[in-house]
């Protein structure tokens, strides 16, 4: 059964310590991110990915997100990450931007497609306690801590799981009803919005003015 901790009650430092442990032996975490309660592992360990698609009831192929928690991590992951992409990224994160990017060659890792799309969504999220756990524990895989194609978890006692499929719960108690990210491709002609969210198109061509919509 996993550990339930509250960050109104608990020590904040020995919360991340229980969390880092769960995470660097394969356990999911339940997580508190801008637009609701999370999934969140390793994004190396396979069985964890394997743990959290079978959760969340997903159909095969789809890949979960990555989350790191500093812009020097993602050139390690990613082997397009320069140019008008890092742009954006050093102007909107921490906070509500996924770019698409392609995987670095060689990483020993299965998001879920099986690395069919050359592909991946990657974002440095802006909720504290999160980005905290992020920057010692690496890349993290995640996913909506909700059954697939429905709305955000905003509450973690609706969290849709089994207590043994989750090692470890951190509640940030309620969170508030928010929006989602935008979403940018990393295209060889340049970038392209595919989602428009919390950030707006006009926000992103304030920053790449040749920027295409989707």
């Amino acid at each position: 059964m996993g550990d339930f901790l509250s960050l109104k009650s608990e020590d904040r430092g020995a919360a991340k310590d229980t969390v880092l442990r769960n995470i660097r032996t394969g356990n999911v975490a339940v997580l508190a991110s801008e637009f609701g309660y999370i999934y969140a592992v390793d994004a190396f360990n396979s069985q964890g990915l394997d743990r959290i698609r079978a959760i969340r009831g997903s159909e095969p192929g789809t890949a979960s997100q990555v989350f790191v928690g500093e812009i020097k991590t993602v050139s390690g992951v990613a082997r397009n990450f320069d140019g008008e992409a890092a742009l954006l990224a050093e102007k909107f994160w921490p906070g509500a931007l996924t770019l698409l990017l392609a995987p670095q060659q060689g990483l020993s890792w299965d998001l879920g497609d099986g690395g069919s799309l050359d592909e991946f969504a990657l974002r440095i999220p802006s909720q504290n306690f999160l980005l905290e756990v992020l920057r010692e524990s690496g890349p993290l895989a995640v996913a909506s801590a909700s059954v697939a194609g429905l709305a955000p978890t905003l509450d973690i006692n609706y969290v849709p799981a089994l207590p043994s499929d989750v090692g470890i719960y951190i509640d940030e108690g309620p969170l508030e009803a928010s929006g989602r990210s935008t979403v940018v491709r990393q295209r060889i002609s340049g970038l392209e919005m595919v989602r428009e969210g919390d950030i707006s198109f006009e926000q992103l061509q304030g920053i790449i003015s040749g920027i295409s919509r989707g």
